[in-house]
């Protein structure tokens, strides 16, 4: 099945899955407190104003902290009217911007099912509505969130791995264990925003908004802070490599390399990001004034020069270790040229002992120089690619890692230059397959 059948057929699925629960859900309990609405109502503002106030974190993709009042308008009044008025704000939300219809329809789908999840959840474990008892019901409550926010992460993690062709699972887990935390913290905030509405009314929806724009004010501000390091580091990278044609990109490209690798062999989200990081800073010590005669020198170096070259791991390490951030990443940075067999440098380290970072930097470093097209030789093919690494297992690279990455079917990636070596956003797919289809985005 084709990415763009696979992915619109889920949204189908996701959609129709959304409408059975809500029927399943006023089967289950049709009566409604018509008075006990309001409240499902003033939430539903909040979060529209969520929606509003969303930024921007990449491209097309945008950030928004609106699931909070949601979630507390769930266990204010659990009922499948409380879920038809969230479902109707969040469709009028996303007709605020201009978006593909399917995406909109995915949006509000997976909110209404992830909601009717919580509520049925929420019910069938004796939770009773915070209006007629406003004591924390700690596994009802509890299990109620932790159900919404699963459902909710678990279908967006679906439609990516369906579009990619990736595990679900490892999706799911690559894009949401960083947020964990968060999560957990989720359970006795929606609580609190619930109380504050039950003993304060309108003052807590107020309460609420100021919250909630707080919220999307220090959101913002840690991921602008976040970019702007980023680019800062990138843009000195790119200082560095003016210095040699033949290398101009290649730091951004061993660090794509090495993100796809990691993830081949299992790592977690923090340390991708730790060694992807380490991947693009592995070069920056050749700035150093002593590189730049033997940088622009044609032909091959004496001895000498390839001892002096020698020492750039060093001085990249150094300048790493200036940054207070990057303390963790400096034995990476130190140690990428250190070969399996102990003959690499600086510190001829041996088999283990050398960082795990510095060892897929290894490898990125070495597909890259393989890949890239030279004075004496053209670029290798990916099966010329997986021959080399091959033939220097156990030698130049860590084995273990040699094993997996080869067989992998992920190996292909690395040959991909339309792979960042990051999980894409829903809305960067959604982006795809509307190319893809070729028809504009719905106004």
């Amino acid at each position: 099945m084709s990415m763009k059948t696979s992915v619109i057929a889920y949204v189908y699925a996701i959609v129709a899955a959304a409408a059975a629960s809500l029927v399943g859900l006023y089967v289950y309990q049709p009566d409604v407190n018509v008075l006990f609405l309001a409240g499902a109502g003033w939430l539903t503002l909040v979060a529209f104003l969520g929606t509003v106030l969303s930024y921007r974190v990449q491209g097309s993709t945008f950030g928004a902290v609106s699931f909070i009042p949601f979630l507390t308008a769930f266990v204010l009044y659990p009922s499948w009217a409380t879920v038809a008025i969230v479902g109707t704000g969040a469709f009028i939300a996303e007709m605020i911007k201009p978006k593909m219809a399917i995406k909109r329809a995915f949006n509000v789908a997976q909110i209404v099912l992830a909601g009717c999840f919580a509520i049925a959840v929420y019910i069938t474990l004796g939770g009773l509505p915070l209006l007629l008892d406003p004591e924390f019901q700690a596994i009802p409550h509890a299990t109620a969130v932790v159900v919404f926010l699963f459902v909710n992460t678990l279908s967006v993690a679906a439609a990516i791995g369906f579009a990619e062709g990736k595990s679900v699972i490892k999706t799911w887990y690559e894009g949401n264990s960083a947020g964990l935390v968060y999560d957990v913290v989720a359970i006795p905030v929606v609580y609190g925003f619930a109380r504050a509405y039950v003993d304060w009314g309108g003052w807590g929806v107020a309460v609420l908004c100021a919250l909630v724009l707080g919220l999307r004010l220090t959101y913002q501000s840690k991921h602008q802070l976040e970019t702007t390091n980023k680019e800062l580091l990138e843009l000195f990278v790119q200082t560095v490599e003016f210095r040699d044609p033949y290398t101009s990109g290649h730091s951004q490209r061993v660090s794509r390399y090495s993100r796809i690798i990691a993830q081949v062999i299992g790592l977690g989200p923090k340390d991708i990001e730790r060694i992807s990081t380490a991947a693009l800073l592995h070069d920056v010590g050749k700035i150093h004034e002593i590189f730049a005669p033997i940088l622009s020198k044609p032909g091959r170096l004496t001895p000498e020069e390839r001892a002096i070259m020698e020492l750039h791991p060093i001085k990249s390490a150094e300048l790493v270790a200036k940054i207070s951030d990057l303390q963790d990443i400096i034995p990476a940075v130190r140690h990428h040229h250190e070969n399996w067999d102990g003959t690499g440098y600086p510190d001829r380290l041996e088999g283990r002992d050398i960082p795990l970072g510095s060892r897929i930097i290894m490898f990125a470093d070495t597909i890259d120089a393989m890949t890239t097209d030279r004075p004496y030789r053209k670029a290798l093919g990916e099966a010329e690619v997986r021959s080399e690494l091959r033939k220097f297992r156990g030698i130049q690279f860590d084995p273990t890692i040699c094993d997996v990455l080869v067989a992998s079917p992920d190996f292909a990636r690395l040959f991909d230059q339309n792979d960042s070596g990051r999980v894409q956003s829903l809305t960067q797919i959604f982006e795809l397959v509307r190319r893809r289809m070729k028809t504009p985005a719905v106004a």
